[in-house]
């Protein structure tokens, strides 16, 4: 049949289907956080560039997961569980789980997130709580444990009766609460995991607005390849899941790209000496390195870098980019390119007043973590103020941002059909011993570039 060549406000059929959808849809999806704001088709799929498509080369795949509109649906029961009488609650309890004790190497991103809820639990009880209850946490410490973090979702979820919950920012102790959160049916709200994987499971209980490594490994190799035509890079990674998986995207992004790594180095988290390895690199004759490590190991690999006469341009993941960089490597930092998951120089009124509200009540500077953290249990009060207090209503008003925008004091984010943040990233350079920023601009978006309401708040 051929198609009606008039234009939609011409059709009535278009205004018949208007009128119907406003009745039947329900009420769970009619929040407005912000317009709808589309991204084009070709940036739809995680904001893959095309190059990066497995076998795109070669033939289509038979299903694209990451665009289905039902990517993460819902169809069981547990919306007919009578809501709660929230008049018998002397609270309204959320669950918290992140790295606290200062002896884990990620607790610097775990009190971080915890700051950035707190503030966001603070201001939701000035604005009246909920019905006047107050929101309190269920703090957990996220161990560096096997399987641990399932028996803290277990006891958030028949001790303290949670509604829904924070964490993680272990990529494994995410993916074990991920399952657990399944058979609890508990709405998660993931604000510090890099994991691009936990968004690929198909569980319908997870919200996640961090950058992941699919983002920044997509932005660092269009900066590398595309932007300063290098074409000979190695990497070098830390051990443990962080490194192990985050650089995987960025490898075969380069591959798919014409440019596969000369070599993939390893090291040991908290490792110092990398004299070995380096001298191993010099005589490879690399144009770049590439570090997916935490910013005092970056520090010190530049460093020894410089020291050994290696002058090759330094790249980074997130984790690079953070003042201990530039304490580690003095000036050898300079010049250093990382991804950044926040702009702190930015002028945005949200992250303004965020940031002196932080620096009142915690006497430091925000980071990244406390920023995401503080989005996303704002979006979560929101989701339980409009939802009440049904776990799977909660996840209904989540599940709601599938391909919209989201404005909070972090910039914006964009949520993909698996509720993942896919919009642009920052990208961050020492220069004279600070960090200069700029918004990610990649050259596959020349042309069809994303909307303006993306880029505006960034």
């Amino acid at each position: 049949m051929k198609p009606s060549v008039l234009p939609a406000a011409a059709q009535p059929w278009v205004w018949i289907a208007a009128a119907i959808l406003a009745v039947l849809l329900p009420a769970s999806r009619a929040w407005a956080q912000a317009p709808a704001c589309r991204p084009p088709a070709s940036l739809r799929f995680a904001g893959m560039p095309a190059v990066a498509f497995p076998y795109g080369r070669f033939k289509k795949p038979y299903h694209l997961y990451l665009m289905s509109p039902r990517a993460v649906a819902y169809d069981g029961a547990a919306r007919s569980v009578p809501k709660a009488n929230w008049r018998r609650l002397a609270a309204v309890k959320l669950g918290f789980l992140g790295p606290l004790q200062r002896q884990y190497a990620n607790s610097v991103y775990g009190i971080s997130m915890l700051h950035g809820a707190e503030l966001a639990l603070a201001k939701a009880n000035r604005q009246g709580g909920y019905h006047g209850k107050p929101f309190v946490l269920d703090i957990h410490n996220d161990k560096p444990l096997w399987g641990a973090s399932a028996i803290a979702i277990v006891h958030m979820r028949f001790r303290q009766h949670v509604w829904a919950m924070l964490g993680s920012v272990d990529g494994a102790s995410t993916h074990i609460e991920l399952r657990a959160a399944l058979k609890l049916q508990l709405p998660i709200v993931d604000t510090a995991t890099t994991d691009p994987t936990v968004t690929e499971t198909r569980i319908p209980w997870l919200l996640h607005n961090f950058p992941d490594d699919r983002q920044q490994g997509y932005a660092l190799a269009d900066y590398i390849f595309n932007q300063l035509h290098l074409k000979n890079v190695a990497i070098m990674r830390a051990t443990n899941r962080y490194g192990r998986l985050g650089f995987s995207v960025f490898f075969d992004t380069a591959r798919r790209m014409g440019h596969p790594p000369a070599v993939v180095l390893t090291f040991a988290p908290y490792q110092t000496h990398f004299g070995f390895l380096l001298r191993e690199l010099q005589q490879m004759r690399v144009q770049g390195v590439v570090l997916w490590c935490g910013a005092r190991q970056a520090g010190l690999i530049v460093r020894q870098m410089r020291t050994l006469g290696m002058r090759q341009p330094v790249f980074g993941s997130s984790r690079v980019a953070y003042p201990e960089l530039i304490t580690a490597a003095g000036v050898a930092a300079n010049g250093v390119v990382a991804v950044s998951a926040i702009n702190p120089d930015s002028s945005n009124p949200r992250w303004l007043q965020f940031r002196r509200r932080f620096v009142h009540r915690f006497h430091s500077q925000p980071g990244a973590y406390a920023a995401y953290a503080y989005d996303g249990m704002t979006m979560l009060i929101g989701a339980i103020r409009k939802a009440g207090l049904n776990r799977a209503l909660i996840m209904d008003v989540l599940r709601g941002y599938q391909m919209k925008a989201y404005h909070g004091v972090s910039g914006t984010a964009f949520f993909d059909n698996t509720l993942n943040n896919i919009a642009p990233v920052t990208m961050a350079k020492v220069v004279a011993g600070h960090f200069v920023y700029w918004p990610e601009q990649r050259t596959d978006w020349r042309g069809h570039r994303w909307p303006a309401c993306l880029e505006a708040a960034n």
